[in-house]
């Protein structure tokens, strides 16, 4: 339970960095596997335009307002998953707080998957790509969240772990 105003401040600050971390690493993930599978590495970056702009975003090729909004959509998405698990994370151990974060990308996922996406017209979506891969991003954004998190987590954590560095 958080104890005060300064520690729920600390959480949702954490949660927001942590939250824009993973997007980023996320999305520097999926440009190197899409690289890697040789496909156009710009669509993940314009993916999560789409519901503003429609086609526009899942056009081939750079296309700079598609790529920007769509890295802006997925840094806002990204910041709405990484703050509620902050809030169920802050007074776990670091340990639990990366196991926690894997299973919360599974949360994300289903999430995303079956409530999100559908919202908003993008169910198809969910057929773009294997459904390992997409849950293994997913994962992967949950322990990028966790690891992200763990500097903002209440104090006694962090004591607890330079005590047990240097033991």
């Amino acid at each position: 339970m958080l104890r005060s105003e300064k520690d729920l401040s600390r959480t949702i600050s954490g949660g927001i960095i942590a939250g824009l971390v993973a997007a980023a690493f996320l999305t520097l993930m999926m440009t190197v596997m899409s690289a890697a599978r040789g496909t156009d590495i710009w669509f993940g970056m314009k993916g999560a335009a789409e519901p503003f702009l429609a086609e526009r975003a899942m056009q081939p090729g750079f296309d700079f307002f598609a790529v920007w909004l769509g890295l802006m959509c997925h840094a806002a998405v990204s910041v709405a998953w990484a703050v509620p698990f902050a809030l169920l994370a802050e007074q776990l151990s670091p340990l639990a707080t990366i196991g926690a974060g894997a299973a919360w990308g599974l949360v994300v996922w289903i999430g995303m998957f079956y409530v999100v996406l559908p919202l908003f017209g993008l169910g198809s979506m969910r057929h773009d790509a294997p459904i390992s891969r997409a849950i293994l991003y997913h994962v992967f954004f949950g322990v990028a969240v966790a690891l992200a998190y763990l500097g903002y987590q209440r104090s006694e954590h962090r004591v607890r772990r330079r005590v047990l560095a240097h033991a």
